[in-house]
This record gives C-alpha cells, sequence and structure tokens, in this order.
C-alpha cells in the first residue's frame, strides 16, 4: 500500500514549521472556536476556481474529463492525479493557489513534480519535493521576464482547417503566467520551416494533452517569443534516429521533412463530450526531423558549398566528406545530361538537379548513400570503365 501511495501524483500544503508553544496555542483555541484549520476548512468549503469545474465533469470529490477519464481527486487537504497531464497540472496549482496554499509539497513522478514546479513558481506559490536543474531555474527566469516585458499583443493562432493524423502540427501550449506562444499548423508553405529553441520537454501523450483525443508525440521548445509545442507521431523515431542526440537545454531545429497520406478514425462526440461513434476521414502525417541546431548550420554551409558550380567535387568533398554520395549523384545528372543536344538544356538540367541536391542537403534530409566496398581511386576512375562490377556494391544511408 505505501509502495502504491508513493506512485501518486500528488499536490498538498506544505507542513508548517515549528513555532512557539502559544502560537500552537492560538491553533487549540481556533479549533475550539468557528475558526477551523487549513485542512478543515478545505473539507468544509473546498475552493475550486469556477473555469476549473466547468472544464471537468465532477463525481462526488472526484474530477473527470467529458470522456470519463479520471483528472484528478479532491481530497481536500491534498490533491492527487493518476496522470501527468500537463493541463491538470496547472489546475491542481490553480487551486492551491485558490485555497491560499503559499507553500506547496508535490511527489510522484519526476515529469509530474518537474511540471507542477514549474506552473506553481511561475504564479509565486514556494514548492517542496522537487529540486529544479539549473536549466530549469534559468527557464523559469526566462519566462518571468518575457510576461513582464512590454511587447505587442501575441498573434493569433494559426488554424490548418486539414484533417491531420495523430495531431501532425506544431500547436500553442500556453502556461500560467507566461504570454501565450505562437501555434504554427503543418501546412507545406509553413510545417517545413525549421522551427529552433531550446527543448524543455519531450514525450508521448494524447494530442494537445486531451485524453479524448489520439496519442501522438510532442517535443516542447523555448523560443524567444515564448514557449511552443510541436505535435506529430513521428516525432518518437526522428529523436531516436537523430544524428546529432539532443538533449532537454540543447538549442534544437525540428523540421516537417514529408507528408504522407493516411486514413485514421476520428471518433464522434456529442454536445455534452460523449463518445457517439467515429468516422474514416483522409489525412496527411508528417515526418520529422529533430537535430541539434549546429547540425542545419552545418548542413546549410555544405549546401552553400554544393550550388557553387564553380567549387571543385573533389575541394567540396574535402571540406564536407559527408557529400561524396550527392556529388556522385550530380555527376550522374551531369553524364545524364550529355544526352541532350542542345548545351543550353544541358546546363539548365544539371543546374536544376545542383540546386534540387543542394534544397534537400540544407533542409537536412537523409544524405545520398555511399558504396562501402569502392575505393576512392575506383570511385574517380569509375566513370571510365566499361565493364560492370560482379555484383551490387553494398551501400549504407548517410545523414
Amino acid at each position: 500500500m505505501e509502495a502504491e501511495r508513493a506512485l501518486v501524483n500528488e499536490i498538498r500544503p506544505s507542513a508548517r514549521r515549528t513555532r512557539s508553544a502559544s502560537a500552537r496555542d492560538d491553533d487549540r483555541a481556533n479549533r475550539s472556536h468557528d475558526r477551523p484549520v487549513e485542512g478543515e476548512l478545505a473539507k468544509a468549503h473546498p475552493v475550486v476556481p469556477e473555469a476549473i469545474r466547468e472544464r471537468f465533469v465532477q463525481v462526488g470529490n472526484k474530477y473527470h474529463f467529458p470522456d470519463g477519464t479520471r483528472a484528478f481527486t479532491d481530497h481536500g487537504k491534498r490533491l492527487t492525479s493518476p496522470s501527468e497531464n500537463t493541463e491538470v497540472i496547472k489546475s491542481l496549482v490553480s487551486i492551491a493557489e485558490a485555497r491560499g496554499w503559499s507553500e506547496i509539497t508535490v511527489s510522484g513522478t519526476d515529469r509530474f513534480k518537474r511540471e507542477a514546479w514549474f506552473a506553481a513558481r511561475s504564479v509565486g506559490l514556494d514548492v517542496r519535493g522537487y529540486w529544479p536543474t539549473e536549466f530549469e531555474q534559468g527557464r523559469l527566469v526566462r519566462m518571468l521576464a518575457r510576461a513582464q516585458a512590454p511587447g505587442p499583443a501575441p498573434d493569433a493562432v494559426d488554424r490548418d482547417p486539414r484533417p491531420t493524423a495523430n495531431g501532425d502540427r506544431a500547436a500553442a501550449a500556453p502556461r500560467q503566467g507566461d504570454a501565450p506562444p505562437r501555434s504554427y499548423d503543418d501546412s507545406r508553405e509553413r510545417g517545413r520551416t525549421l522551427q529552433t529553441g531550446r527543448l524543455i520537454d519531450h514525450g508521448p501523450a494524447p494530442y494537445r494533452h486531451d485524453p479524448k483525443n489520439d496519442p501522438s508525440y510532442f517535443v516542447r521548445i523555448e523560443t524567444p517569443t515564448g514557449e511552443r509545442e510541436i505535435w506529430g507521431v513521428d516525432l518518437q523515431r526522428a529523436l531516436n534516429e537523430s544524428l546529432s542526440r539532443p538533449r532537454v537545454g540543447d538549442e534544437i531545429g525540428v523540421r516537417a521533412l514529408r507528408q504522407e497520406a493516411v486514413k485514421i478514425r476520428r471518433p464522434e462526440h456529442d454536445a455534452e463530450g460523449r463518445m457517439i461513434g467515429s468516422s474514416t476521414v483522409d489525412a496527411h502525417r508528417n515526418g520529422w526531423i529533430v537535430e541539434k541546431r549546429e547540425f542545419f548550420r552545418e548542413r546549410s554551409q555544405a549546401a552553400r558549398v554544393l550550388r557553387d558550380a564553380s567549387v571543385d567535387r573533389q575541394h567540396a568533398v574535402k571540406q564536407h566528406p559527408e557529400l561524396l554520395g550527392t556529388y556522385l549523384q550530380l555527376h550522374a545528372a551531369e553524364l545524364a545530361a550529355k544526352t541532350l543536344r542542345n548545351p543550353e538544356d544541358r546546363q539548365r538540367f544539371v543546374a536544376s538537379v545542383r540546386a534540387a541536391l543542394a534544397d534537400s542537403v540544407a533542409r537536412g534530409e537523409p544524405l545520398s548513400p555511399v558504396p562501402l566496398k569502392e575505393s576512392a581511386l575506383e570511385r574517380s576512375s569509375s566513370v571510365r570503365r566499361r565493364s560492370p562490377p560482379a555484383r551490387e556494391p553494398e551501400s549504407t544511408p548517410v545523414r
């Protein structure tokens, strides 16, 4: 039982520090009259802000999402939740603030405690039970500074009218005490724009942390204009396969490289939030890349070299060995262009291939593979050899 309780995500008012005997006598006197102590007051008149009452469905002391999933339980002198849902955590902190808990103690999973610490400190509550890292403390300071700094009204939230699979878009993640961050959709024009910032958190969650939505994956970054959450089921793979292995606190870039058409089943709800059925809709799903920001800087430099037709291939590959496969691909295009009679057509063809390859490099897409069993000398002379190889050479993808 004790082990199970230790795993419960909980927020409670911190115990008062040791006080004088006269202060304790005053408390006993208060109990004998009509002034209940904090826990008793919360049981007798539990304060829950109206906005939270409207957001959840209350059954006794339990609060649920409209689909029936339990959000949290109000025990009067403590609040518990079975989940790490960001919106639930912010709601618990709002309740604690409304009840006058100037100092709270948090317990449970690491992510719950981290999110609760940040939400509570954002509204001025002291927190016990979690020791923030230097990066997390700096993040709080930067957020408070942004909230106090004068500036233009935040941009309107962008909306993508097209359906997406498992929330494959960048969505707003408003936080208490912070100006609402911008939200970006994943349209072809904007979704492929490199979104940069400091990695704060990432993980699997229902889309926009709403239990009635499909499972998805989020990456939360801190930008100069606020925090931003990017959603997409492929983000988990992108992080696992990242070449630069970004970690929390690193400056990263996130970009949607491609889209594929999929069919998904979308639940349908009535006016009260109950699921009444589902329907199949056409949607699109993004393929993502997540790397440290330096990775994209290096790719941008390599793309500039590739675009410059005056740069000798051997010199370019010496500067950027990762471009070897790309230059072999460009050389194949030059050979193919010789079949064109018009010299201007040949130049335009090669130039268009060069530009397309450079754009791909700059976006961070996987580079062309390089044959493993072909030596540098063989590669330079292979175009002059007539005899084909005995078998297909093995190759490996390069990013």
